[in-house]
């Protein structure tokens, strides 16, 4: 396998790959039996370490990993920069694997009859330590948890961006979990925690962020979000803010339109308060994706600071392909408080990129400064034993 690293600067779109590089994997005991996926790094800025949550995935006692999966986020850090790796020991999103229904919903395969296998999964998560917070709350843990009832994802009806918050990361396994943003077509059952729905979290949104912000900077449109389903948050926290890239699924056409969408939450900022966050605009959209890439669109942003600059890694979605994530690129912000990237006569500047294997589903990257061996990039090998999912440092550095 090669990850690919493309010429920076100059011109838009993708550009032409100059340099072949070895990726390395790397595992480490007490990860799910089928491999770990969707990286998210932070410094802990008092001891150095550096902390990664992660995607384990197991194999579910209701399927063969040929059908399905269970997803779990745990912890892991490094200190020595990323040159090692080891499992913390702390489980902070567990999945939960129960018998539910009946649930009326609103998806088109219809009702979730009783005695359902059920999955409520988390995964896509992202770990930040913000400066400005209280104490109690300097490290932030945002997470994406859905239901998956006999083989079928109720993204739209049961799924929510989840946070816990915490002085340290070992103790966000102890936080109390919130649901903090729902979207459209979020069903009212959702917040039950016994039968028939068992929720693992219980409660309403916080934020029901489609429709409950009234502050927009630049021109940004609110109606951009009322049919908005959110998955794959991207956190980014600095002195002055905390900044946060979503990706959002818009109902309101058909078929849905993908986009990526932006936010500001102004330091010190109160995560569960409608009040607090900005709606900067629409981010990426479909038309940047196929006029950069050539593919559909993007998805599983990831916002890093180096060098006193602050920059997007995308993974490009090839829909032809049965949603096959087709690696990642990395773009530059002109200024992070706006949801404008350097681009040259309109098209994106590219400045690193990332490939996988040829055909296959990879991407989910993530990065820090100062971490050995580059990038890192999630790649699925369906054909390795036992574990299909893994994470490569790609050797492509951060800009």
């Amino acid at each position: 396998m090669l990850f690919i690293l493309g010429a920076c600067g100059g011109g838009g779109g993708s550009s032409s790959p100059v340099v072949a590089l070895t990726p390395e994997r790397f595992t480490f005991s007490g990860a799910g039996d089928l491999g770990i996926f969707d990286p998210s790094l932070a410094r802990d800025p008092g001891t150095g370490r550096l902390w990664m949550s992660y995607s384990s995935v197991d194999t579910s006692i209701y399927y063969l990993p040929s059908l399905y999966w269970a997803v779990s986020v745990r912890l892991a850090y490094s200190d020595d920069n990323g040159v090692s790796w080891q499992d913390a020991g702390v489980l902070v999103a567990p999945k939960v694997e129960t018998l539910l229904g009946p649930m009326a919903e609103n998806h088109p395969t219809g009702s979730i009859p009783a005695n359902s296998q059920g999955i409520w999964q988390s995964e896509t998560s992202s770990l930040i330590y913000d400066p400005s917070a209280p104490l109690a709350e300097r490290w932030k843990f945002i997470w994406f948890q859905y239901l998956n009832a006999n083989l079928t994802s109720f993204f739209a009806d049961h799924s929510w961006i989840a946070m816990k918050m915490a002085s340290t990361p070992q103790g966000l396994a102890a936080a109390t979990p919130v649901k903090l943003f729902g979207g459209a077509g979020l069903q009212a059952d959702g917040s039950n925690t016994g039968s028939p729905v068992f929720s693992p979290t219980g409660g309403t949104p916080a934020i029901q962020l489609n429709t409950d912000l009234t502050r927009t900077l630049g021109g940004a449109n609110l109606v951009d979000l009322n049919l908005c389903v959110f998955a794959e948050p991207g956190l980014h926290a600095s002195n002055g803010a905390v900044y946060m890239a979503i990706y959002c699924a818009d109902a309101s056409t058909v078929p849905v339109t993908e986009y990526l969408v932006y936010f500001r939450c102004s330091s010190p900022c109160n995560m569960t308060s409608a009040a607090s966050w900005e709606y900067l605009g629409r981010l990426l959209t479909p038309a940047d994706a196929q006029a950069a890439t050539g593919n559909d669109h993007y998805q599983a942003p990831a916002l890093v600071e180096n060098n006193g600059k602050t920059y997007l890694i995308v993974t490009p979605v090839d829909t032809t392909s049965g949603n096959r994530y087709n690696g990642c690129r990395v773009y530059e912000f002109t200024d992070v408080n706006s949801n404008q990237l350097r681009r040259s006569n309109g098209q994106l500047i590219e400045v690193a990129r990332i490939d996988g294997a040829s055909g296959t589903h990879n991407g989910a990257c993530a990065a820090y400064s100062g971490l050995s061996g580059g990038i890192l990039l999630s790649q699925f090998e369906p054909a390795s034993t036992p574990e299909t999912f893994n994470i490569y440092k790609s050797q492509v550095s951060s800009p």
